[in-house]
């Protein structure tokens, strides 16, 4: 369910004599708007970012028993191994020498909010401590911006519009339009981490994993002939 809220804002930029703001290179006056809109949608995409790691110490656990520990853990979840987890970084140790760090990072890819709290459970576990969430997002994304951006647009026309009219005047084509994209912002209501330290909290029942609503705003910059 997506819950929308549309903004506009319209700057002037010669005041109360703007129909005598000559366009140099048309010749033609005109009205310059700066318009904003913003879309609020539940997330659909999320990312973790999963580190496992041999200490170079006695009694360490090796990286294939990590890699192991890791298959199982996502398995258990659910998780398609093959399609959604990926190897962003690793060490270069062949595992001959023992005082070398080994490591290994995935990014997890999931689509599915409540399948990221099955993954950190599973990871605790299954001895994964070393786990966050990096990003919550949209798989459609582009096409929530070109309709934010569509919005921004009609908001940019309308007010230009009341600006002329207040004049006696009215609005002709657009001569020049500028688009301005921000990242989309997504804050999880919870922090969520694989490890969990002391009895008292292993024992207690965390509450249910939320996410904020992704953010998804789009500014333009248009230029409307006054007639």
């Amino acid at each position: 369910m997506k819950k929308i809220l549309f903004i506009a804002s319209a700057l002037l930029f010669t005041g109360a004599a703007m129909a005598q703001s000559p366009d140099m290179k048309m010749n033609r006056n005109y009205v310059e708007i700066n318009s904003s809109a913003d879309t609020l949608v539940v997330p659909n995409k999320f990312r973790i970012s999963i580190t496992i790691s041999e200490a170079p110490s006695k009694g360490k656990t090796s990286i294939a028993e990590l890699e192991r520990s890791l298959a199982r853990a996502l398995d258990a979840s659910g998780v398609d191994i093959k399609t959604q987890l990926v190897i962003t970084g690793q060490s270069s140790a062949d595992g001959k020498r023992k005082d070398i760090y080994q490591y290994k990072n995935y990014l997890l890819t999931l689509t599915d909010p409540q399948m990221v709290e099955t993954v950190f459970n599973e990871l605790q576990t299954n001895g994964i401590a070393n786990a966050s969430l990096t990003q919550s997002t949209r798989t459609d994304l582009k096409e929530l911006q070109a309709m934010v951006r569509v919005k921004a647009m009609k908001n940019a026309q309308q007010t230009a519009g009341e600006l002329a009219g207040a004049l006696g005047q009215t609005i002709g084509k657009a001569i020049m339009i500028q688009s301005y994209s921000s990242a989309p912002e997504a804050i999880m209501l919870r922090s969520y981490a694989a490890a969990k330290s002391g009895n008292a909290m292993q024992d207690a029942e965390m509450p249910e994993l939320k996410f904020n609503d992704v953010r998804v705003n789009q500014s333009v910059t248009v230029r409307f002939i006054l007639e």
